[in-house]
């Protein structure tokens, strides 16, 4: 209970206790007061009744019955009574209780309850005087007033009485009430709002002083508010340097200290929440990952601040091109030193392409020469997320969608969705991986080639040749395909190793099998200084001398502007050993045909989606029959690796290519 209602309480209870004091003694005055009226009423009525008897002219009894009976239908009196000296009574009136009550009921309807006679009795008075005749008493005279109009005036009184007693605590109730609302009002409009205004630093454009009153209208409180100011005033400097603080400590923890940007930590919290589904909108969305591949070299070629300055140019640049749509509310992060992704929340297929298009666009134009005179390379992935998705399984398929794109040697976007087979869901980390990949090296069965045999339609007939890819058995008896782990291989700086051994298990099939086999080889492979002498080794064994000819080795068309003098070097040393080389995907690298002629090649490979475009448009037609015109004076053949429709065929069919069989 509050300081002040123990107060009130006591008061009031102080006050009930004067007022029932006050009332109790009043109504005990008054009947006190009664009492000695009626008893001098009686006293008098007595002694003048008295006198009359005594007179010589009324010793007549018949006279004195008539002065008592007179005196007694007055009914003021309850007995009226006169006695001989020798106790016999000569002359008695008196009044039974119904007819006092009736008397009294006559007179004043207003007559005191019972209850109330008898908690607060009068006492009855009585009154007795001698009746002589001369010197000759003629009896003793006896009078008892009647107190019924006695008890309705005190009744009447001490209903009067209690009744402001009444009134009055009633109004020191609304007294009380309307006190306590005005000290709690006083109390809220300046203790609660100076108490409030602690914990606030500011309020808008106005400070918080300023809203706050400056002088107290009570001026009990004046001390208490000027207190109050003098902690608000402490509070607010030490808040200020508390939030600083956090302020300080938040961009520590949460930001990247070279690009401002949020870093890992704060990303993952970001993708973790949008995966929990607490906001149905951002539970499914989009990540895209971007690594810049040439960190290091960059690092070895600029000085820290140079280096530090662009990468945080970069971060401002895509922010830029993410803040110009709101809409979409996509978050950049920085998880490692290479390594940027972009959260896109709530977007569809399409605007997350779009986003990401710009993206690549705007970091594809802030690439630096390299000491080599190349172009430094990013590297780009992105995945879709669901709110049934994982923080670990999205960032393994970004890590494996950049894999995939570094291994492929171009700078398009690797698109790895979710729920792919292809993608192991308990991706290993790196030393795992780089265990079982050192671990089925060792082992001569853990590594084998899957060979697809595949019918081409020439102009003149149909001709076979098969196309192997490198498979993994773990220890757990687990097939993983190519496409997967010679990725990580390619990170692991592993790729040479493998596509040694595929080329070794190529040659070992070519025993058995008499079509053309294509051996598909990485190009991080032919970056390694040792991979092309280990290969000229591998080939100039005698064994495999007849079955050269039937082996060809595959390349990315993208080498050719990623590892020209490599490329080069490694055509012309397979061109010497009689093995076929060949390129994938020409039509995404439309500016290789500028180098066809200086290589010994095999075939270049085409895409089938391409070859229908160009029944279309003309530009795509053009295009075709360029990289058709070329090979043929090259005497390359051209390879298209879809099923075609007829139309298309019959085009490729004019240029001497090879399309697959339907």
């Amino acid at each position: 209970m509050s300081l002040l209602k123990q107060l009130l309480i006591s008061v009031t209870v102080a006050i009930l206790a004067i007022l029932a004091g006050t009332l109790v003694f009043s109504i005990d005055s008054a009947r006190q007061y009664l009492d000695g009226q009626l008893q001098s009423e009686a006293e008098n009525a007595a002694s003048s009744l008295a006198l009359s008897l005594s007179q010589p002219a009324n010793q007549d009894p018949i006279t004195r019955e008539l002065l008592m009976t007179a005196l007694y239908d007055s009914g003021q009196f309850q007995r009226i009574a006169l006695a001989s000296p020798e106790g016999q009574i000569l002359f008695e009136r008196q009044r039974s209780d119904a007819d006092s009550a009736d008397t009294g009921r006559r007179v004043r309807s207003d007559g005191a309850p019972k209850w109330f006679s008898q908690l607060l009795p009068l006492h009855a008075p009585k009154a007795q005087r001698v009746v002589s005749d001369g010197w000759k008493q003629v009896g003793q005279l006896t009078l008892e007033v009647d107190d019924a109009y006695a008890r309705s005036a005190l009744w009447n009184s001490s209903v009067r009485m209690a009744s402001l007693v009444v009134l009055a605590g009633v109004g020191w109730t609304v007294f009380v009430v309307l006190l306590l609302q005005w000290f709690r009002r006083v109390l809220r409009q300046e203790i609660e709002a100076q108490v409030k205004g602690i914990g606030r630093t500011s309020a808008g454009p106005v400070s918080v002083s300023a809203l706050l009153p400056q002088k107290s209208a009570v001026a009990e409180l004046a001390p208490v508010l000027s207190a109050i100011a003098d902690t608000r005033d402490r509070v607010q400097a030490t808040t200020l340097e508390q939030m600083a603080r956090i302020d300080s400590l938040e961009l520590e923890v949460n930001r990247d200290p070279v690009t401002l940007l949020p870093n890992r930590k704060y990303f993952v919290n970001e993708l973790h929440r949008a995966l929990s589904g607490a906001d149905a909108e951002a539970a499914h969305g989009y990540v895209m990952l971007f690594r810049q591949r040439d960190l290091l070299a960059l690092n070895a070629q600029m000085t820290r601040a140079n280096a530090d300055a662009w990468l945080k140019s970069v971060g401002e640049r895509v922010s830029q091109v993410l803040n110009a749509h709101p809409d979409y509310s996509p978050q950049l992060a920085r998880l490692n030193g290479a390594d940027f992704v972009v959260l896109m929340p709530s977007l569809a297929g399409p605007q997350a392409m779009s986003l990401v298009l710009e993206v690549r666009q705007v970091l594809q134009s802030m690439r630096l020469t390299l000491s080599g005179g190349h172009w430094c390379r990013w590297s780009f992935a992105l995945t879709d997320y669901t709110a049934s998705s994982s923080v670990t399984g999205v960032l393994s398929r970004l890590d494996y969608g950049v894999m995939r794109a570094e291994s492929s040697g171009q700078s398009d976007v690797e698109y790895v969705a979710y729920g792919d087979e292809e993608v192991v869901s308990n991706m290993a980390g790196e030393t795992l991986w780089r265990q079982m990949l050192i671990a089925s090296l060792e082992t001569p069965d853990a590594l084998s080639l899957t060979v697809q045999p595949m019918l081409f339609t020439t102009d003149t007939g149909v001709k076979r040749r098969c196309e192997a890819s490198l498979s993994l058995r773990t220890a757990t008896g687990e097939a993983l395909m190519g496409s997967l782990f010679l990725p990580v291989a390619v990170r692991l700086g592993m790729s040479a190793d493998c596509d040694l051994r595929a080329v070794a298990l190529g040659l070992e099939w070519l025993e058995e099998g008499g079509a053309e086999l294509v051996v598909r080889i990485s190009l991080p492979s032919l970056a390694q200084p040792d991979f092309l002498g280990r290969l000229n080794e591998m080939l100039k064994a005698p064994k495999w001398a007849r079955r050269l000819p039937l082996l060809c080795l595959e390349l990315d068309a993208h080498g050719l502007m990623a590892y020209p003098g490599e490329i080069t070097d490694f055509c012309q040393s397979m061109a010497e050993l009689g093995v076929g080389v060949g390129l994938r995907r020409l039509d995404q690298q439309p500016m290789v045909l500028a180098k066809l002629h200086t290589l010994p090649l095999r075939y270049v490979k085409l895409g089938g989606s391409f070859a229908e475009q160009s029944v279309q448009s003309p530009g795509a037609l053009h295009l075709l029959e360029a990289m058709a015109v070329t090979a043929a004076q090259l005497g390359i053949q051209v390879v298209v690796t879809e099923a075609v429709n007829a139309q298309a065929q019959e085009l490729l069919r004019k240029h001497h290519a090879l399309t697959l069989f339907a």
